[in-house]
């Protein structure tokens, strides 16, 4: 049986650049389907308001773009095309060991450093319009696919001309990234995708279209490998927002400023081509239920929750018992550093609550199938296989551990972040 829309119409379209096109669209089709429920925020819709300072942002870096195009011409260091947003002190280090990255005009980083022209500027602002806007059935039509076919050239010869190296990448979903590792493919130059969390999902669709994979860690490097990665593509080059990590850290674990992090009820695009996940939204509102009745009977009498940025807080607040939960909106490290014990759904979070010095409990209820609330079956260390992790997975198992106190072993914050250095990278790209 059919079960997935884009599927089918990937696998029964009239030509393979049909094929090709749709496969490129396949998030933002998705979202047309799936993004339309009120539990989820606005700034996760597809066509989303855009506010003043945002739209200022974006003239001010296109202006910079255009009147400062002729800078790219002067020889330096290798160039790459990146959608990175790095910190300043990590460009520099890239520059440092030989390369310097630009922004393309589609995806403007900071207020320097962005190539593109006018006419690039014109097709990219068609192409969000498109998205935001267009009906589903239109991203269908054969002449849009050759247009776009088109196009790719024109794109192309600019990147041989201005000698782009490599292609750096935060996740290989999107159109706009699916379409560049194309052209870099054809270019026979590298593309790279550096993870930016701790994998919720391992699975070969997702994250490797690109020549390599940067990962945090070797851990993770092996968790890739073991879903099929090719070994040689998968590498690790650390994270540079926790370049310095503390070797030990006692953590603070006491009942007296509980957070609780819930599982985030939301799909905006299907990550795989396999069955569908659907997330019923009130995953979200039962999982806040569950821990407070534990908490409940160990005569906890408030907490603070932190729902994930996607999820709809207003949506949120008429199912929730406002006498018990209180919002918290403060910045995430704030927000650590003010916890005594933190509760909560399978997220990197984990680890930033551990480096912040706070005890960090996972709570991922699974159905009979090892399906969790979020829809999905768990991946370490949420799968039961790290030891250092406290893990429970029903009521029971949490109030036990709240009760004894039991404490993640701090420690799995290194098995899970190495240190962070981009010198692979001279190997990678010549």
């Amino acid at each position: 049986m059919d079960n997935y829309l884009i599927k089918y119409l990937v696998d029964t379209a009239d030509n393979e650049l049909s094929k090709k096109y749709i496969d490129f669209f396949k998030a933002e089709l998705d979202w047309q389907m799936y993004v339309s429920e009120t539990h989820i925020a606005e700034a996760y819709y597809r066509n989303r308001a855009i506010d003043m300072n945002e739209k200022l942002k974006r003239l001010y870096q296109y202006i910079n773009a255009l009147l400062m195009k002729s800078r790219v011409n002067q020889p330096n260091n290798v160039k790459i095309l990146s959608t990175l947003k790095l910190p300043q002190k990590e460009v520099n280090s890239l520059s440092q060991i030989g390369f310097d990255s630009y922004s393309p005009i589609w995806h403007p980083l900071r207020k320097k450093n962005i190539f593109g022209d006018y006419k690039t500027l014109k097709w990219c602002k068609n192409i969000q319009d498109r998205i935001r806007n267009d009906d589903f059935h239109l991203f269908l039509d054969s002449k849009f696919h050759n247009a776009l076919e088109i196009f790719q050239q024109y794109l192309l010869a600019q990147y041989q001309e201005q000698d782009f190296r490599a292609l750096f990448l935060y996740t290989d979903q999107y159109f706009y990234s699916k379409y560049s590792i194309d052209i870099f493919k054809k270019m026979n130059r590298p593309s790279f995708v550096f993870s930016h969390g701790m994998p919720g999902l391992y699975s070969k669709e997702v994250d490797n279209r690109s020549d390599y994979l940067m990962v945090w860690s070797e851990k993770i490097r092996k968790n890739y490998i073991d879903v099929g990665f090719e070994p040689s593509k998968v590498k690790v080059v650390g994270h540079p927002i926790y370049k310095k990590l503390e070797k030990e850290k006692t953590l603070r674990s006491d009942l007296s400023d509980i957070l609780i992090i819930p599982v985030s009820s939301v799909t905006w695009h299907q990550h795989t081509y396999n069955k569908p996940v659907v997330n019923d939204p009130s995953m979200v509102v039962l999982y806040l239920y569950k821990v407070q009745k534990v908490l409940m009977r160990l005569g906890i009498k408030k907490a603070r929750y932190r729902p994930h940025p996607s999820i709809n807080k207003k949506w949120m607040y008429p199912f929730l018992d406002s006498d018990f939960y209180v919002l918290d909106s403060e910045a995430l490290t704030t927000s650590l550093n003010k916890s005594s014990l933190v509760i909560g759904a399978n997220s990197t979070v984990v680890l930033e609550a551990l480096m912040q010095g706070v005890n960090y409990i996972a709570f991922d209820p699974k159905d009979k199938d090892g399906v969790n609330m979020s829809g999905y079956k768990a991946v370490p260390p949420f799968d039961g296989s790290e030891e250092k992790l406290m893990m429970a997975e029903d009521e029971f198992e949490l109030e036990k551990m709240i009760k004894a106190n039991a404490m993640t072993d701090y420690t799995i914050v290194h098995d899970f972040i190495q240190e962070f250095d981009l010198t692979v990278l001279k190997d990678l790209i010549n």
